[in-house]
C-alpha cells in the first residue's frame, strides 16, 4: 500500500494553479500571459469559467499549456475552484481569479513559503493594484485593501481567495466544504479550528485589475454582506444576531477608518484613497446594509448572487 502512494505522489506536479473567471477576457489573458514562464515542474493551470462566451475557444489556441473548463450555468467563485481542483492534481495548489496577474516569481514564492513551514495548510500573499479611476481604486481597497503590501511574512489570521495556496492535505481535511461551495472564509475557520496557523508570503503578489462596472460590484457588495452576516450569525442566537444588526449602522466609519489606517500605516497609495473616499464610504455603506438584512432575515440567495 505504502508503494502505490509513492506511485501516485510520484505522479503529481509540485504545483496546479486553479483560476476562477466570469466575464472578465482581457484581464484573464493578462493573468495568463503573468503566469507563462513560472509553470516549471511539470506545473498545471486549470481555468474554470462561466463568462457569457466560452473564452476557451478563444484563449485556448493561445495557451495551450492550461486546462478550460466553461459552464453555461452561472456559478460562484467557490464553486468555480470546486470544479477546477476536480482536474488539478498539485501537492501544492494555489488560488486565484481571472483579474488578478500574478508578478514574477509568485509561484516561486508560495512554494518555497510552502517548504519552509511544513505544517502550514495554506499559504497566501499581498494583493496590489495599479492605479486607474476613483471607482476602480473604491473596488480595490474595499475588497483587497486589507492584504496590499507591504505584509511581510509570517502567521496570518486573514487570506484572501484571490491569491491563496493550500497544501493537498489541506483540501482533503475540508472537502467537505469544497463540496458544498464554502467560501475561503468557512475553509479556513475549519483549518484554524482544528489547531492549524495559516501563513504569508510577503513576496508572492498578485495586482488586481477591476472589470466591474459600478452596478455589478455595488450587487456583490450587498449580497456578500448579506452572507457574511448569515455565516456570522448562524453560531449565535437570535438575540445576537439582533445586536450585530444594531452595530450595522456604524460599520461604513469602522471599515472606512480600518481602511484608511492600513493605507496610512503602509504609506501607499495614500493620494488614491483620498480621491476614492466617496466611492469607499458608499461601497462600505452597501455592505452595511447587506449586513443588517443578513442579520435579520438570512442570507436568503445572496450566496449565489455574490458573484
Amino acid at each position: 500500500m505504502g508503494d502505490g502512494r509513492a506511485a501516485v505522489n510520484a505522479e503529481r506536479p509540485r504545483l496546479s494553479v486553479v483560476v476562477a473567471s466570469y466575464n472578465s477576457p482581457r484581464t484573464l489573458e493578462h493573468c495568463l500571459e503573468s503566469l507563462r514562464g513560472q509553470l516549471g515542474g511539470g506545473a498545471e493551470v486549470v481555468v474554470a469559467d462561466c463568462s457569457l462566451e466560452d473564452v476557451g475557444a478563444r484563449l485556448g489556441p493561445r495557451f495551450p499549456e492550461v486546462r478550460f473548463l466553461h459552464f453555461d450555468r452561472r456559478l460562484t467563485i467557490p464553486e468555480l475552484r470546486r470544479e477546477a481542483l476536480r482536474f488539478a492534481r498539485g501537492e501544492v495548489v494555489a488560488m486565484t481569479e481571472g483579474r488578478m496577474a500574478p508578478s514574477p516569481g509568485w509561484t516561486g514564492a508560495l512554494l518555497e513559503s510552502h517548504s519552509r513551514q511544513a505544517q502550514a495548510p495554506a499559504v497566501g500573499g499581498p494583493i496590489d493594484y495599479d492605479g486607474a479611476s476613483a471607482f476602480d481604486s473604491a473596488v480595490f481597497f474595499c475588497e483587497y485593501g486589507l492584504h496590499m503590501p507591504p505584509t511581510g511574512d509570517g502567521p496570518a489570521g486573514l487570506l484572501s481567495g484571490g491569491n491563496l495556496s493550500y497544501k493537498r492535505w489541506a483540501l482533503e481535511l475540508c472537502s467537505d466544504l469544497i463540496e458544498a461551495g464554502a467560501w475561503e472564509p468557512v475553509v479556513n475557520q475549519r483549518l484554524r479550528q482544528r489547531g492549524h496557523e495559516l501563513y504569508r508570503a510577503g513576496n508572492a503578489l498578485v495586482r488586481y485589475r477591476n472589470s466591474l462596472s459600478a452596478g455589478e460590484f455595488v450587487r456583490q457588495r450587498f449580497h456578500y454582506g448579506r452572507w457574511y452576516a448569515h455565516v456570522r450569525g448562524e453560531a449565535g442566537g437570535a438575540m445576537r444576531r439582533v445586536m450585530y444588526a444594531g452595530f450595522c449602522p456604524l460599520l461604513p466609519f469602522l471599515l472606512t477608518l480600518r481602511l484608511a489606517r492600513i493605507v496610512f500605516g503602509r504609506r501607499r497609495h495614500r493620494a488614491a484613497f483620498v480621491r476614492a473616499l466617496p466611492w469607499i464610504v458608499f461601497c462600505q455603506s452597501v455592505w452595511s446594509a447587506g449586513e443588517f438584512w443578513g442579520y435579520l432575515f438570512g442570507q436568503g440567495s445572496s450566496n449565489r448572487r455574490v458573484f
